[in-house]
């Protein structure tokens, strides 16, 4: 997250005004930042865990490409097996596939496939660590104007338009982002 002491030091919030009685405000506006960034970007800048349901695996060694990036690390992968029994896989020989400008995808061990799972609804689960461990220092900047911006444009309508956030931010994201298609 971003320290409150660097918005109000970005917001120029003189400290002789300041009482304390905006500091949820902030850090509220602080925590929609990073999520706009995170919406614009595709990518995850929180460090936190994340879970992806899957209604079984891929066909033999097929990819499962992951919802998230940056994926630190794989922690569970729980299954219902074809018998209805609920197993887990050894994390740890799963193969990861985490280049940069790409979604995540997931591999079985190499020589492997996929176990069998029962057919059912959401019969996989796989739980990832995502996300940096420090916030970098482009993106901190990018959220910080996106703080300035919502901060100084609280009302619906004003004299400028709320819609367009500061050129600064999309140029700052830039190198995070992840191509989509539809």
């Amino acid at each position: 997250m971003i320290d409150l002491a660097l918005i109000k030091k970005h917001l120029r919030l003189d400290s002789s005004f300041d009482d304390g009685s905006d500091d949820a405000f902030l850090l509220g506006l602080a925590e929609a930042a990073l999520k706009l960034a995170e919406e614009m970007t595709g990518t995850c800048f929180t460090s936190r865990e994340e879970i992806l349901v899957l209604d079984g695996f891929p066909p033999a060694a097929a990819a499962i490409e992951l919802d998230w990036t940056p994926v630190q690390n794989i922690t569970l992968v729980e299954y219902i097996d074809a018998d209805g029994v609920s197993q887990e896989l050894d994390a740890e020989t799963l193969r990861l596939d985490s280049r940069k400008l790409v979604y995540p995808v997931l591999f079985p061990p190499f020589g492997q496939s996929w176990p069998r799972t029962i057919a059912e609804p959401e019969s996989v689960t796989i739980t990832a660590e995502v996300g940096f461990e420090a916030l970098p220092a482009t993106v901190r900047s990018a959220a910080l104007l996106i703080i300035g911006h919502l901060y100084e444009n609280r009302e619906a309508s004003t004299a400028v338009n709320v819609g367009e956030l500061p050129m600064g931010v999309s140029m700052l994201l830039n190198h995070y982002c992840i191509p989509r298609i539809g």
